[in-house]
C-alpha cells in the first residue's frame, strides 16, 4: 500500500483548515489512518514530497512510523527537508530518487519576551535539536557521528541522494546503480529555503479567522456555515478542498 506525506507537516488539529483553503498538508493522524489501513503482509510505502513544518507533528509521524507492525519504506521523490527528514527516518527503509534532496537544520521558532524569555527559548531549541539529533544518530549507524551531524544541522545542509547515502540517511537510490560523490550544498541566508516553500502556509489561526469571515457571510445572506471536513475520508477532503478555493 502506498500513501503521501506531500506539502507542510502540520498538527492534527490544523490539518482541516488549510485543506479547506485548498492548502496540501498531511498530519499525524494521515500516517496513523495508513499504518491502520495498510493491508495485512503488504509494505507500506510512504511518498514524501515535503519541505516539512510542525516539528512536533514530524516526531508523531516518526514514532508511528518506528512503531508501525507493518514493514515499512519511506520513498523520497523529490525533497525530504526539515521535520519530513525525521519522519521519514521512523521507516525501516528509505530510498530516494536521484534528483531528491535532503535538507536537515536546527529547530526554529519565533519569539518574543524579556531576556529572560529569549534565553529559555535558546535552551529549549537546544533540546529540541537532541531529540532531532537522536533519529539522525540511529539511522546513520556510525557513518556520521553525533557531532559530525550537529554540525550538517548548524550549517542547514542540504544533501543530494549520494551525499544522503553516504551519511546513511538513505539507504537506496531508486532504479539502483551509482552516483559520484558530490558536494554538500549549504543553504545561506533565505533564498534557497525558499525554493522548498518553508514558511509559505499562513498561520492556522489566520485561516480560521477568514473561514469565520466566510460563515458571517453566509449567515448574511441566510446560508449555513460550512463543515469541517471528514477527518476520517481523504477523498472527502480534497472535494471539499477544490470547492472552496474559489473563496480564497
Amino acid at each position: 500500500m502506498k500513501t503521501q506525506l506531500n506539502g507542510c507537516i502540520v498538527a492534527d488539529e490544523d490539518a482541516w483548515i488549510y485543506r479547506f483553503f485548498g492548502y496540501t498538508v498531511s498530519s499525524p493522524g494521515d500516517i496513523r489512518r495508513a499504518v491502520e489501513e495498510n493491508p495485512p503482509g503488504e509494505t507500506l510505502t510512504v511518498e514524501i514530497n515535503s519541505p516539512g513544518g510542525n516539528m512536533f507533528a514530524g516526531f508523531e509521524m516518526y514514532s508511528v512510523l518506528r512503531g508501525a507492525a507493518c514493514d515499512t519504506e519511506a520513498e523520497v521523490q523529490s525533497l525530504a527537508a526539515s521535520a519530513a527528514s525525521t519522519a521519514m527516518l521512523g521507516c525501516k527503509r528509505v530510498r530516494a530518487s536521484p534528483v531528491a534532496q535532503v535538507m536537515v537544520h536546527n529547530p526554529a521558532v519565533t519569539a518574543d519576551g524579556n531576556q529572560y524569555d529569549h534565553r529559555k527559548t535558546a535552551e529549549d531549541l537546544e533540546k529540541f535539536a537532541q531529540s532531532v539529533l537522536n533519529a539522525y544518530e540511529l539511522k546513520c549507524r556510525g557513518k556520521r557521528t553525533r557531532a559530525e551531524l550537529e554540525s550538517m544541522m548548524d550549517a542547514e545542509t542540504w544533501l543530494p541522494v549520494q551525499e544522503a547515502v553516504e551519511a546513511g540517511l538513505v539507504d537506496e537510490i531508486i532504479g539502483g546503480g551509482s552516483l559520484l560523490p558530490a558536494q554538500v550544498v549549504n543553504c545561506v541566508g533565505g533564498g534557497l529555503r525558499a525554493l522548498c516553500g518553508t514558511g509559505g502556509l499562513p498561520s492556522a489561526a489566520e485561516l480560521r479567522a477568514k473561514k469565520a469571515e466566510l460563515d458571517a457571510q453566509a449567515a448574511q445572506s441566510g446560508g449555513a456555515p460550512v463543515e469541517e471536513p471528514d477527518q476520517r475520508g481523504e477523498r472527502e477532503r480534497l472535494a471539499v478542498s477544490l470547492s472552496m478555493k474559489k473563496y480564497y
